[in-house]
C-alpha cells in the first residue's frame, strides 16, 4: 500500500435527517471548512465521531488481520466535472457503502445538467485509529 492510498478521515454525523443519523466521512484535509459550510450557511450541526483513515481494499498489498466488525466498509467515488472554460474540475467524495446507491443518486442530482466523466467507485476501509497505526505502508510505487 503506497502512502498516499491512506486518506487521513473524519467519521461524522450531520443533523437534518430524522434522527442524527446521517453519516458522513469526510477527508481531514477539507473537513474544517465543510464543517464550517454545514454549520454556517447550511445551520445543520455536525458530530465528530472519530478521526481515523481510509485506505483502499486491496488484499494482494496489505493483510488486514483486522476482526469484520473493526472495518468500516466506505466507497471513494471519484469523478470530474465540467469547469469553468471547459477545464475539468476533480470530485472526490466517500460514503457507506451500505447506502452507496441512495448517496450516489443524491450526489449526482447536485451536477444534474452538467457534463461529468464516468464515475471510479474504489472500495476500501474506514478503520479504527487504535489498528490505523499498525497498518503496513509500503513506499514503492
Amino acid at each position: 500500500m503506497r502512502v498516499y492510498d491512506r486518506v487521513p478521515m473524519v467519521r461524522c454525523r450531520l443533523d437534518g435527517a430524522p434522527e442524527f443519523a446521517a453519516l458522513r466521512y469526510v477527508p481531514l484535509a477539507d473537513f474544517g471548512l465543510w464543517q464550517y459550510l454545514m454549520e454556517n450557511k447550511h445551520h445543520r450541526r455536525v458530530a465528530v465521531e472519530q478521526v481515523s483513515v481510509w485506505v483502499p481494499e486491496d488484499g494482494s498489498q496489505w493483510n488486514s488481520g483486522f476482526e469484520p466488525d473493526e472495518l468500516e466498509p466506505v466507497l471513494r467515488v471519484r469523478f470530474e466535472r465540467s469547469g469553468p472554460h471547459g477545464l475539468g474540475v476533480p470530485v472526490e467524495r466517500f460514503f457507506p457503502a451500505e447506502t452507496y446507491p441512495e448517496a450516489q443518486e443524491a450526489l449526482l442530482h447536485h451536477f444534474a445538467g452538467l457534463p461529468v466523466s464516468p464515475l471510479e467507485a474504489t472500495p476500501g476501509y474506514f478503520i479504527p485509529v487504535r489498528i490505523a497505526r499498525s497498518v503496513p505502508v509500503s513506499t514503492s510505487a
